[in-house]
């Protein structure tokens, strides 16, 4: 079965039919083109493109008479930060930016999939992270559209650059003006 579209999401309505769970992990939520089996033997390849790249929990992927099978995303050991103030929060995720780590956002919780060095950090600087089993459902997107400087109508081109010099070398004081071009 090639799945190449969700139809809906099954946390927004109710079904009698049986459910057929595809369980993964939060990594493979994001894979656009993966073969996968579910609880019952059902084997999927999944590829999708386009807007609908990311599978979620609760996703519909096949319905049929009798059965749907649904997305559901393995629980796995996390670290929770509780969101104190807007300053300590941006820094925290600034540092997890930092280190390339996927941040997720539960409530007024960060969430991280469970590293020693960033517990650590977190733990020293006096952050209290709570290390725990749960899911990873909601990422936190801070990347851009790929196109996004190409679309931009800002140029530096005609802004001048002002350079002025120091008065204790000996040189006079000038400033100049230089057109980048």
């Amino acid at each position: 079965m090639i799945i190449t579209e969700i139809t809906r999401n099954i946390n927004r309505e109710q079904t009698n039919k049986r459910h057929d769970l595809l369980s993964i992990e939060w990594y493979e939520s994001t894979k656009r083109i993966q073969r996968l089996r579910t609880a019952e033997g059902m084997d999927i390849a999944v590829k999708l493109l386009g807007n609908t790249s990311c599978l979620q929990d609760g996703d519909i992927l096949y319905e049929d008479e009798e059965k749907v099978v649904v997305v559901t995303i393995r629980p796995c050991e996390v670290i929770k930060v509780m969101a104190i103030d807007f300053l300590q929060i941006a820094f925290v995720s600034s540092e997890i930016g930092n280190k390339h780590l996927p941040l997720f956002v539960e409530a007024n919780e960060l969430l991280m999939p469970y590293e020693r060095s960033m517990y650590e950090w977190l733990a020293k600087n006096g952050f209290d992270p709570v290390c725990c089993m749960d899911q990873l459902l909601n990422p936190l997107h801070a990347n851009v559209d790929p196109k996004h400087h190409q679309k931009l109508k800002f140029s530096t081109k005609n802004i001048p650059l002002f350079i002025q010099e120091q008065e204790d070398t000996g040189i006079a004081s000038t400033v100049t003006s230089i057109n980048n071009e």
